[in-house]
């Protein structure tokens, strides 16, 4: 039994796991240790694991959590994974992308992985079928892509948008969601094509917060998984519970 917490940009998903089982769920914009008390006392988890995206974001309340496990992981990459990590800058990976990355290998092992995670950036990361972490690329996500064109130019407004049926925009609003929701869904299909073309025995994963907007606009073969992040914190968590 294992308390799971992984800290986002925006948002902070907190989970009780035990045989790859996501028992219980809390998310919040921030962590507090009164919002899980009754959880920890009915769970009793042997260990925690604690991942973080912010700079700087620990607080007294992961302190007082530490006093109360045996085993507390701060989620870093000197880290040992259960996976071999080829890339070159370890120190800057981000920790959601490493994990994501590990429970790709352990849900789908002896495949080549594509693991597309669609947040406030969408990334993408290559897993080969060896199991090692070949690393991956970085671009805006849907809502930056929204911002950006408001931000970066004096006239169009800020609007947004997650579902389309049309290619062509017939007013501005509409080409500017037209030009956001097509263009992430050509970038992440070519994604697709291309990494399918150079490797065989190709699996393709989809999670994040956005990862619903791909619905029914992919190929069938592709596997949405919600809680990929979260499933990886709980593989290394458990490689390290030894």
């Amino acid at each position: 039994m294992y308390l799971i917490i992984d800290e986002g940009n925006t948002r902070v998903k907190t989970a009780i796991y035990s045989d790859r089982r996501k028992l219980w769920y809390l998310e919040k914009p921030q962590f507090r240790l009164n919002d899980i008390e009754k959880v920890l006392n009915k769970y009793k988890p042997e260990g925690a694991i604690y991942s973080t995206v912010r700079k700087n974001e620990q607080n007294e309340e992961y302190a007082n959590l530490k006093e109360q496990l045996n085993l507390f992981i701060d989620f870093d990459y000197k880290t040992p994974v259960p996976i071999k990590n080829l890339y070159q800058s370890k120190a800057t990976l981000g920790l959601d992308r490493l994990a994501a990355a590990v429970a790709a290998k352990a849900l789908f092992p002896g495949k080549n992985i594509l693991v597309i995670d669609a947040g406030t950036a969408i990334t993408y990361e290559f897993i080969s079928s060896g199991g090692e972490y070949q690393g991956g690329n970085i671009s805006p996500g849907i809502n930056i892509r929204f911002s950006a064109l408001n931000n970066g130019t004096g006239r169009l407004p800020l609007v947004s948008g997650s579902e389309i049926d049309f290619l062509v925009g017939k007013n501005t609003e509409e080409a500017i969601i037209a030009g956001v929701l097509n263009g992430v869904l050509f970038e992440v299909s070519k994604y697709i094509e291309q990494f399918k073309q150079q490797n065989k025995n190709a699996c393709v994963i989809v999670t994040g917060g956005d990862c619903k907007f791909f619905d029914n606009k992919l190929k069938n073969d592709i596997f949405a998984v919600a809680d990929l992040v979260l499933m990886g914190l709980y593989e290394i968590l458990r490689f390290n519970d030894k």
